[in-house]
């Protein structure tokens, strides 16, 4: 079985992959995988930060549990994923996975591939939080 390290490795094999992590709903990282961006646990963390006001958000709006921030900034693009399996979409549930995990790939990287990673990644990291 591979450890979340080697599953973040995925990511890491990105054209553009610039860092990686994967968090608690609450901010702790559980593993992160350095690229260009040697402080990734602090944008990890500022990532998982606006994840969460996007997420209570997009439930005031009605607009139902939101999953995915993509910020593009001009050195780099940081996407965060929740990968919750729980009913309630702010908390964690026992038995079910809820993981954020953030991509930051340079500006000139495929943010559509990186997306499609990214999903796929977070699937393999929630057999570890079941």
């Amino acid at each position: 079985m591979a450890t979340m390290k080697e599953k973040l490795q995925e990511l890491g094999n990105l054209d553009g992959f610039a860092g990686a992590g994967v968090f608690t709903p609450s901010g702790e990282d559980l593993a992160v995988l350095a690229g260009s961006v040697q402080n990734i646990r602090e944008v990890g963390i500022l990532a998982n930060n606006v994840l969460m006001n996007a997420q209570k958000a997009t439930l005031e709006m009605g607009a139902g549990r939101g999953q995915i921030v993509h910020i593009e900034g001009g050195k780099a693009h940081v996407l965060v994923r929740c990968l919750n399996e729980g009913t309630d979409p702010l908390k964690s549930q026992p038995g079910r996975a809820h993981i954020h995990t953030v991509l930051v790939v340079k500006p000139d990287a495929s943010i559509g591939m990186a997306k499609m990673r990214l999903s796929q990644v977070c699937e393999k990291l929630a057999e570890d939080f079941r």
